[in-house]
């Protein structure tokens, strides 16, 4: 009624190839991050190549183009996490002795 147990051999035979399977699926993702991190970086590389030749077109330097970027980037908000304090004036009477 109930299925035989299979050989301790056929079973461990299994487990090593998941093993290796496993092991192979974690190589080749290692390898496409790897892959990807240097994609990345030549794509970035391009850019910046790509931006300091429109900026030498156009007349501007790299630390030109760095000032005008900080100063678009800065907010004069107030911060989010910080919230307004309301402050109350109490009015104090003085009594005369």
């Amino acid at each position: 009624m109930f299925p035989k147990a299979a050989p301790t051999q056929f079973v461990s035979e299994n487990k090593m190839n998941e093993i290796k399977t496993v092991e192979e699926i974690d190589a080749a993702i290692e390898a496409l991050n790897s892959e990807r991190k240097n994609m990345l970086e030549a794509k970035k590389d391009s850019d910046l190549e790509l931006v300091k030749k429109l900026c030498k077109q156009h007349g501007f330097t790299a630390t030109q183009l760095r000032s005008a970027l900080k100063l678009k980037g800065k907010s004069t908000r107030t911060p989010a996490n910080k919230t307004a304090v309301k402050k109350t004036v109490v009015n104090k009477t003085v009594k005369p002795k």
